[in-house]
């Protein structure tokens, strides 16, 4: 046969539970990197390449997996994402402008605009 994996198979044999399956394994995936954090067990320089129909890995890609605090505060961004959006011209939450009074008021000063963690202007 010209297929060689076909993990729920096809036609009028397909499995019924397929979509379910992928479902599962994308909630398990979430699940898997909201309680741990991950991070390369060496340099990533040394990972290697090698390509062929594919790229892949020489070396691995080796990761030290640590279970993550439920309890502890989130690592603070120091306002990277919210500066983000401020470039793309987006609101500090991400959300696009919905009138031109929003737009020219987004540079004011915190004291005026609280919501806005990106703002350059010190407070008066």
């Amino acid at each position: 046969a010209d297929f060689a994996f076909l993990p729920f198979g096809g036609g009028a044999r397909k499995c019924v539970g397929d979509q379910f399956a992928m479902l599962e394994a994308a909630v398990t995936l979430a699940q898997i990197v909201k309680n741990y954090d991950f991070a390369f067990e060496g340099s990533p320089d040394n990972v290697g390449m090698k390509t062929g129909a594919t790229i892949h890995t020489m070396n691995g890609l080796n990761m030290r997996a640590t279970r993550v605090d439920p309890d502890a505060p989130l690592p603070s961004s120091d306002g990277y994402w919210e500066k983000q959006h401020l470039k793309r011209g987006f609101s500090a939450s991400g959300k696009p402008f919905q009138t031109r009074d929003a737009v020219a008021t987004q540079n004011l000063p915190k004291k005026e605009r609280p919501d806005d963690p990106g703002n350059a202007y010190p407070s008066p």
